[in-house]
């Protein structure tokens, strides 16, 4: 065969192949589709605000002042938080940590302060004044902050007092101004009401203290107009490179689930476009594992604030260091919003410095439609049911905790009925404590 021939023959081959691949790449349907108009998402902001400091996301779940054998905590639950607000103001003196022999919970004291999970030490020096202390380099938790006063020098004293009731941190309050504005609360009992304790029987040392408001009259059914959150304002804030970007709808599009993904990350909608789900399992952690839980809360704060990523009131909820996660929960009026699908919490967790997880809700709570006034059963029906109706499912000792809020159901009309309930706690899981009552609403729910 001549080599003109062969050049030929070869050159028709590489045009055939050319043409096929050519032809392969026209009719080629990738698994995900470009995303369009990433030009027109704004630089970071997906239209919420900033909390930018720890004051603004680390409330009490409940207030309860000590008169006697009596318990008296806030009608109005927003006031829980204004309280501890104004604590922060406070210039404490004589600020000191010791080991401690005293029970977990002390005696004698006026008021109790309580958080939904243990807070770290070291937090105690970014929310109050304490001038004389720089740094606290103990490295334990409490959950529960107690206040005394003392009537002879006019003088508050604060504790806290360790998870394990082993040490303790100190402080006192010298201002005759706050002092009476306590003393005046104790007298008039203004905006006051009873709470009752729930595990009353039950040896202090070994179980932590359950309050509950014993009225709950006037609670109310809201149903609210909810705005749902582009999930294209997220690519911008989570993905570093956009050209990298492709969206695919093969999810389950009965839900209005699909996804958003680079050659490392994923961003996954689902639950009718209300819940967004970002993994990214190439983040890099630290070589010695979790990280101080002080620093865990600001970076938090910090990677939210960077898209103005709050939308509503939500406050801290559980801090786990080891894990270097941190949940936020919604708070409306005051009282805790729970949610069957986690659509009113917003969860991240990092390895090193970067996200490695983050669950948010995609929803913004607008404006109130229509309210209806409930019956909720009082306090001492609580304590009837949970020792009479589920003594045989589980015993005091395991209730972590109960209380009032606020069960989020949305509906597939893009609004959302918030319906006042109890909720218990066991084994680290939250559960409508009474069986649902209102099945015309979960029947029209999108979760």
């Amino acid at each position: 065969m001549k080599l003109e021939t062969f050049k030929s023959i070869i050159l028709v081959l590489l045009i055939g192949l050319s043409l096929l691949l050519t032809f392969g790449l026209w009719n080629y349907q990738s698994e995900f589709e470009e995303l369009e108009d990433l030009e027109n998402v704004s630089e970071t902001s997906v239209g919420g605000k900033q909390m930018e400091t720890k004051s603004n996301v680390i409330e009490p779940s409940s207030i309860i002042f000590h008169a006697g054998e009596q318990h008296l905590g806030y009608k109005n639950p927003q006031k829980n938080k204004q309280f501890f607000l104004d604590m922060q103001t406070w210039i404490f003196t004589d600020f000191s940590v010791r080991e401690s022999n005293r029970d977990r919970t002390p005696k004698g004291y006026d008021a109790e302060i309580i958080f939904p999970d243990a807070l770290p030490i070291q937090i105690a020096a970014s929310l109050f004044h304490f001038p004389d202390t720089e740094e606290i380099e103990a490295t334990w938790s409490f959950d529960r902050i107690y206040l005394y006063l003392d009537k002879d020098t006019a003088t508050i004293s604060v504790q806290f007092p360790s998870i394990d009731g082993r040490r303790q941190a100190m402080a006192s309050l010298n201002d005759s101004v706050n002092y009476n504005k306590l003393e005046k609360l104790f007298a008039s009992r203004e905006g006051l009401t009873e709470y009752i304790l729930v595990n009353e029987d039950e040896k202090e040392e070994n179980n932590q203290r359950i309050f509950i408001p014993s009225n709950t009259d006037g609670l109310q059914k809201r149903s609210l107009i909810v705005n749902k959150i582009p999930p294209d304002l997220f690519v911008r804030a989570l993905f570093p490179n956009l050209t990298r970007v492709s969206r695919s709808d093969k999810g389950d599009r009965g839900i209005g689930e699909f996804y958003f993904a680079d050659s490392e990350r994923e961003m996954r909608i689902q639950h009718h476009e209300t819940k967004l789900e970002f993994y990214n399992p190439n983040a890099v952690g630290n070589p010695s594992g979790s990280v101080n839980p002080v620093e865990l809360i600001d970076r938090s704060i910090s990677r939210v604030d960077s898209h103005d990523g709050w939308f509503g009131d939500y406050s801290l909820y559980d801090l786990d260091a080891a894990s270097n996660r941190v949940i936020y929960q919604m708070r409306y009026n005051g009282y805790p919003v729970h949610s069957r699908n986690g659509l009113s919490f917003i969860e991240i967790q990092f390895e090193g410095q970067d996200i490695y997880q983050y669950n948010r809700s995609l929803l913004k709570l607008s404006n109130e439609v229509n309210t209806e006034e409930v019956d909720v059963p009082s306090g001492e029906k609580v304590i009837q049911y949970v020792t009479n109706e589920l003594s045989d499912t589980w015993s005091i000792e395991q209730i972590q905790n109960i209380q009032l809020g606020y069960d989020f159901q949305y509906q597939t009309d893009n609004s959302v009925i918030l319906e006042p309930t109890w909720f218990i706690q066991i084994n680290g899981e939250w559960k409508r404590l009474f069986p649902e009552q209102d099945t015309s609403a979960s029947q029209q729910r999108g979760d």
